[in-house]
């Protein structure tokens, strides 16, 4: 086994067949490993990021693994570090992250290639391994190999993702919630029905492109109506998926969901099939739409539920952030983390300023939770608690 290295697109291009095929391996979570993925992000989000990907060959010259990693500048707390990290994951929010490899060599692979970067550390302040899942190959890896090396680790950015684990059909999954959620569920769909509203899927890479702008004409007008810029509205978000929707693709497939009324649209959600897994990305709906105040984003998500039971897929996967709708619809969720790892002086420097913000975070958590027991219960506020 021995480790190359590539920092050209073009010598990406001719692994690329490959790396999808690796990255399909994992049929709930290698979406965001997929090589459509990484250059779309390179081309759009981060031009200035340069391939740094270690791929990992038998003997025979054949391809077991590969990390999908880029160089760039990492800009945090008044530091610029060169760093290395995972291509795919700043703005458009890629999940999972991880070395592509069948599973049974996945640990090997990890190790090679932990140990090739640290032998090339020359070219890099900081290694940020983002959206690791906590029980995953890599994540152990580098803990492991951090104490193993003696290299000072960070963990930050612990975030949950919650998740349906699906049964057979739509209903046995609503009778898994609660009474009060399963009628308003029913309920919404019937008044959006009865309004008329209907329900399109579109997959056909002509439709996602024309539907598109739809999708992020929504997403900000419902944002804006709270004054907030909203997520699409980023520079070359657009763009980043117009480039994920533009053509066929073998080992996934986009969904876009529409809901119009009178011929136009007022509510839409965007969705990526990959292997066993439906993945919910985006959505939004028109606040002055008259279908606005009987949850067309419930509805919506509740079509591309049942859609995932029909197709027989396995989960159903809101991706990071624990906002209180996806409580709803589940009480399942995984933790992903960030791991860093410093190399210089100047690295080590970001990760002593980083423990010690979250040293004074601890403490304004501890003086406030301290501050409310001293409140008299006489004057709290029963509710109930949101999810």
């Amino acid at each position: 086994m021995k480790v190359e290295l590539l920092t050209s697109h073009t010598e990406l291009l001719h692994l690329e067949r490959r790396w999808e095929e690796l990255a399909a391996l994992d049929r709930r979570d290698g979406f965001f490993r997929t090589p459509r993925w990484y250059h779309a992000w390179m081309r759009h989000i981060r031009p200035d990021a340069r391939p740094f990907v270690p791929v990992v060959l038998e003997d025979d010259g054949s391809v077991i693994g590969l990390a999908p990693l880029c160089l760039l500048k990492f800009r945090d707390l008044g530091f610029s570090l060169d760093a290395v990290s995972w291509g795919g994951r700043e703005v458009v929010s890629g999940d999972y992250l991880d070395v592509v490899a069948p599973q049974e060599q996945k640990s090997e692979v990890c190790r090679a290639i932990l140990e090739f970067l640290w032998r090339h550390s020359s070219r890099w302040n900081l290694l940020a391994l983002g959206e690791l899942l906590e029980d995953s190959d890599v994540y152990r890896a580098v803990e492991t190999f951090g104490k193993r090396a003696g290299v000072e680790l960070h963990r930050q950015e612990e975030r949950i993702c919650p998740y349906i684990a699906l049964p057979d059909n739509f209903d046995t999954y609503l009778r898994t919630l609660s009474s009060s959620t399963r009628y308003n569920i029913r309920r919404r769909m019937r008044e959006v029905e009865k309004q008329g509203g209907c329900v399109t899927c579109h997959t056909l890479p002509h439709e996602l492109q024309t539907h598109l702008d739809t999708l992020i004409r929504l997403h900000l007008a419902r944002w804006r109506q709270q004054h907030l810029p909203g997520t699409l509205s980023r520079p070359g978000f657009r763009e980043f998926l117009l480039d994920i929707c533009g053509a066929p693709c073998q080992v996934h497939q986009v969904r876009l969901y529409l809901l119009c009324q009178d011929g136009q649209a007022v509510a839409a959600l965007l969705a990526f099939a990959f292997g066993d897994s439906l993945l919910y990305y985006q959505a939004g709906w028109d606040p002055s739409s008259p279908l606005a105040s009987h949850s067309p984003a419930l509805v919506l998500m509740a079509q591309s539920i049942r859609d995932a039971n029909a197709h027989k897929m396995v989960y159903y996967d809101f991706l990071r952030g624990d906002e209180s709708y996806k409580s709803h619809w589940t009480k399942t969720y995984r933790t992903t983390a960030t791991l860093l790892t410093a190399r210089t002086w100047l690295a080590k420097e970001y990760l002593r300023f980083l423990r010690t913000k979250d040293r004074f975070k601890e403490l304004i958590a501890a003086y406030c939770s301290h501050k409310a027991m001293q409140r008299p219960i006489g004057n709290s506020a029963h509710r109930p608690i949101e999810g």
